[in-house]
């Protein structure tokens, strides 16, 4: 975000904050708008408050904009991971890491389909994936080599040395399509191979 950017989004905010407040605490009877008014003629008039003034508003609105930076920033780093190469630092997306991911997870056949979210902590890097799995596999079995897979891919992408965490959720399991199948065609040929009861007509 560019720097006059964030100036006007901070100045915007400053005077919405400040037009609020001051008509919530009038129509609250906690501010006397007769005596604000008379405080701001004589501000008007006289140099020396003037510029007192205008010091002390450029001052809130500097220590304003240094918080905004340093929040913006440290939220921006949140959503990227960060290393340093000999030719300068380089960030990676979240969602980058994310979309590969969920191409590693999309080439097992066994997994059906799955949903991940990628966050940092203190304590290192945690990856949540929400997977559809086949019914004919093993979840301990499948579960275990997912983890070790998405561990193992993230190191070499960007050779993170932290701890990684990987908590899978099962959410749901789809039943065998190939039993299911034969479990229909026997239902029908059952139907098709029970006789019908001919009809006689009614009987005096």
């Amino acid at each position: 975000m560019s720097f006059l950017k964030r100036v006007v989004i901070l100045c915007y905010v400053t005077l919405g904050l400040f037009t609020g407040s001051f008509f919530l605490l009038a129509f609250l009877n906690f501010l006397d708008v007769r005596s604000m008014m008379e405080i701001f003629y004589a501000v008007s008039f006289a140099e020396n408050l003037k510029l007192v003034t205008g010091i002390i508003a450029v001052v809130l609105l500097f220590i304003n904009f240094i918080f905004y930076s340093v929040f913006s920033t440290g939220r921006k780093r949140e959503n990227a991971l960060a290393f340093d190469n000999p030719d300068g630092r380089v960030n990676v997306s979240l969602g980058a890491l994310e979309d590969i991911i969920k191409r590693l997870t999309g080439r097992l056949s066994e997994v059906k389909d799955s949903k991940l979210n990628i966050t940092i902590s203190k304590k290192g890097l945690k990856v949540k994936v929400n997977m559809v799995v086949a019914s004919e596999v093993s979840i301990p079995g499948l579960t275990s080599r997912v983890q070790d897979l998405i561990k193992k891919k993230i190191q070499d992408a960007i050779g993170l040395e932290e701890e990684i965490e990987v908590e899978i959720f099962v959410n749901k399991i789809l039943p065998d399509q190939g039993r299911e199948k034969v479990q229909s065609d026997k239902q029908e040929t059952q139907d098709v191979s029970e006789p019908g009861i001919p009809f006689h007509g009614y009987r005096a």
